[in-house]
């Protein structure tokens, strides 16, 4: 059973297409990092493989489930990508669709990172789109759509889950933590829930509201810039921070130097990648005097 709220809909849409024998044999499940594909994928390839699936989804006391939970189901291949995912890893699995399923039932190819296939193992995986086996199943899994190409996205059926920036979401994440959830957390964290509620139980909430408010006191009368980038400096997804900060900035508040600052943000991340041994502390405080002088 899938347990976030949130994903009901969709999986339930995808068991029933899986009991009136209708699911397509190729699927692409994306959607941002922390809003639960994986779950969502996981428990389709349960689903597929078990052999008493009810109403709701799989059973999870046949042998086909119990074969699944210890990793050891003979039907059901996951692709582990590393570095990137090779054309060798790819005929593995289009030998494996080719062949007999050992338990009677369904073989199931789970790939969790898709994107991550070179050019010529997305190649290779054509013909197996194209000519799957009796009761073959390829689940293909992305947080980057647009990495794949074209020719592999138009022969699987879509299926996205999308951001969750909702009230529902909300209350379930309140319902997951002692401590009072900000209400800015999911959209800081771009409507991913478990991304939210990684940074609930790692603590870095706590972080990030003194970073928030450190900004906002800066911005307000420009008091504190020396302790504000040394925060800065210490806090260990700066980008993302000040990405969520410079939005709000932009578009909450309707400033009509938007452009230039959107622009100056960008021009810093460059560096940040570009420039080796870049001095971190001047770059930081060089960015906030813009900044400054652009929100005034």
């Amino acid at each position: 059973m899938v347990n976030y709220p949130w994903l009901t809909s969709i999986h339930q849409q995808l068991v029933n297409l899986v009991n009136a024998q209708h699911l397509h044999h190729a699927l692409l499940i994306s959607g941002p990092d922390g809003v639960g594909k994986h779950v969502l994928a996981d428990q389709l390839a349960n689903h597929l493989m078990c052999q008493q699936p009810t109403a709701t989804g799989h059973c999870g006391v046949c042998k086909s489930c119990l074969l699944v939970n210890s990793g050891h189901h003979p039907d059901l291949q996951r692709v582990v990508a590393e570095s990137s995912i090779g054309v060798d890893q790819i005929r593995e699995i289009s030998h494996f669709m080719q062949s007999a399923a050992q338990q009677g039932g369904a073989r199931v190819v789970w790939i969790p990172h898709a994107d991550k296939m070179t050019e010529a193992a997305a190649n290779a995986l054509l013909k197996t789109l194209e000519e799957p086996g009796e009761r073959c199943f390829l689940l293909l899994q992305t947080a980057h759509e647009d990495m794949l190409l074209p020719t592999i996205r138009s022969r699987c059926q879509r299926w996205v889950v999308s951001p969750q920036l909702n009230a529902p979401t909300q209350q379930w994440l309140q319902a997951q933590s002692p401590q009072a959830v900000p209400a800015y957390l999911l959209d800081f964290c771009g409507g991913a829930p478990l991304k939210a509620l990684e940074l609930l139980h790692s603590g870095q909430v706590q972080q990030i509201d003194s970073l928030l408010a450190a900004l906002t006191l800066y911005f307000n009368d420009g008091r504190e810039l020396l302790a504000l980038v040394k925060k800065l400096e210490a806090h260990s997804d700066v980008v993302s921070l000040l990405s969520w900060f410079v939005r709000q900035q932009c578009f909450l508040h309707n400033n009509p130097n938007q452009v230039a600052l959107l622009q100056r943000f960008a021009q810093w991340c460059r560096d940040e990648q570009l420039i080796l041994g870049q001095n971190k502390n001047l770059a930081l405080t060089t960015l906030m005097l813009d900044f400054y002088k652009l929100l005034h």
